[in-house]
């Protein structure tokens, strides 16, 4: 049981850190970039099919919304002093729940 807490502790120590959050920030900058110029070179659908609508594409923005509501509570946010803080994570997470609304419910 003790060993299960320990990873249990590594994997929130992991997903909640500001280096995953960096690193990811930079993945999907890097992503979109891409997807740019493939959109350009190529057409729309093919960077829908091999950026915008892949499955990596959304797992990053999962991670996103993970790491954004486990720093809420890692930092203590939900303080008075705090606010500006947590509005903006709480606005990151508001967009990100939006893209995947537009993503599974809209239409073209």
């Amino acid at each position: 049981m003790p060993k299960t807490k320990g990873m249990l502790e590594l994997l929130k120590k992991t997903l909640f850190s500001t280096k995953l959050m960096a690193d990811i920030f930079i993945l999907f900058a890097a992503a979109m970039g891409i997807g740019t110029f493939v959109e350009r070179i190529y057409s729309t659908e093919t960077a829908r099919i091999y950026i915008y609508n892949a499955t990596w594409f959304e797992a990053i923005m999962v991670f996103f919304v993970i790491n954004f509501t486990g720093n809420i509570f890692r930092y203590k946010l939900l303080q008075w002093k705090k606010w500006p803080v947590l509005i903006l994570h709480l606005s990151w997470i508001l967009i990100i729940i939006g893209a995947f609304v537009t993503r599974y419910i809209s239409f073209e």
